[in-house]
C-alpha cells in the first residue's frame, strides 16, 4: 500500500508517514508505514471498515495520552480460512 492509494481510498483523512511521527509513534512499529490520529477521524468506525474492505493491514493502539492511533502496513491483509 503507498500513500496515494491510500490517499484515494481516505480522501478526507491525514494520513502521516510513520517516519515523520514522533518517537513513541515509531518505536516497535517497524512493519507500519503511515498513522492515523484519532482527533483527526470524523469516523473511527467508517474509517476501519474501509480499511477491513480494501484488505489492508492494521493495528489500534493507545497513546501516552490515551488516545488510539490506527498503525497501517505497507502490506495487504490476508484472510487465511480453514
Amino acid at each position: 500500500m503507498d500513500y496515494d492509494k491510500l490517499l484515494s481510498l481516505l480522501p478526507d483523512h491525514e494520513i502521516h508517514h510513520i517516519d515523520d511521527a514522533e518517537a513513541e509513534y515509531q518505536s516497535a512499529h517497524n512493519d507500519h508505514k503511515f498513522i492515523l490520529f484519532e482527533y483527526t477521524i470524523d469516523n473511527l468506525y467508517d474509517t476501519l471498515t474501509l480499511l477491513i474492505n480494501n484488505n489492508i493491514d492494521y493495528t489500534i493502539r493507545t497513546d501516552s495520552y490515551d488516545l488510539q492511533y490506527i498503525l497501517i502496513s505497507d502490506k495487504l491483509m490476508i484472510w487465511l480460512i480453514n
